[in-house]
């Protein structure tokens, strides 16, 4: 009778926890839907919105195409982060590796971001290896992950310097890439929690990027980890990739 009611009160616990996990799961899906629909909101009524006003006076296209655009470019990397975190809960993530310059790759993302920034003032200063350092990895993903640091380094830096060191460790076999802005730092409120998903850094957006960016360098067998610098001036976010 005992083995009996053992038996009843183990099967019975596992039920309960089965029914928390799956309730749970339940509100995680909710609560994302909720995001994602309100981070999509925004966009949205910005292209319907210019999109009537260009059908009444094509005139002025030249005023209305480039909120537009750039509203459907913000939809467009919604998009993009949704699918990656789909493929990285489903484990099914893959990487292309090939060989490349990682210094010319840091190089062209650093012109790409920069050259359009307007109203704000800022000196990409970037140190690299006297060589290239070719590293065979998955280039698409990584100028994603590149995109995304320095992306938040210039959004946090309104005047100031962004410095992007890469520097190899030959003992340990890996590269270590650093982006170090003089902006506003990392919160303490998230900065445990920097790299989870939902977390964001900013009023906007869904809190995607550094957790994606996290899933893309450890499935590369690296490591990245995010720090307040010692002036307090702000802040340095850094990871490391195998060189063979």
């Amino acid at each position: 009778m005992i083995t009996a009611s053992k038996e009843i009160n183990i099967s019975k616990t596992r039920s309960d926890d089965e029914d928390f996990l799956e309730i749970l799961q339940h509100r995680k899906q909710v609560e994302f839907i909720n995001i994602a629909s309100h981070e999509m909101k925004a966009p949205l009524h910005t292209i319907l919105t210019f999109s009537e006003l260009l059908q009444k006076d094509p005139e002025k296209s030249s005023a209305y195409v480039e909120p537009i655009l750039r509203n459907a470019k913000r939809l467009q990397r919604l998009s993009h982060n949704l699918l990656d975190l789909s493929r990285i809960e489903n484990q099914s993530i893959r990487l292309n590796k090939e060989s490349f310059d990682l210094t010319e790759l840091i190089s062209s993302v650093s012109y790409d971001m920069t050259k359009g920034i307007d109203g704000n003032y800022h000196n990409i200063v970037i140190m690299r290896p006297s060589k290239p350092t070719f590293i065979t990895a998955d280039k698409e993903r990584l100028t994603q992950v590149v995109c995304n640091l320095l992306g938040n380094a210039i959004k946090f830096t309104a005047n100031g310097i962004i410095s992007i060191t890469a520097e190899k460790q030959i003992k340990k076999n890996v590269i270590v890439i650093s982006i170090k802005d003089s902006g506003l730092g990392i919160n303490p409120a998230i900065e445990s929690a920097l790299f989870s998903k939902f977390v964001s850094t900013s009023h906007d957006g869904l809190g995607l990027g550094l957790f994606i960016a996290k899933s893309i360098i450890e499935a590369h067998g690296g490591h990245i980890w995010a720090q307040n610098n010692i002036d307090c001036n702000g802040a340095t976010f850094s990871f490391t990739l195998p060189l063979f």
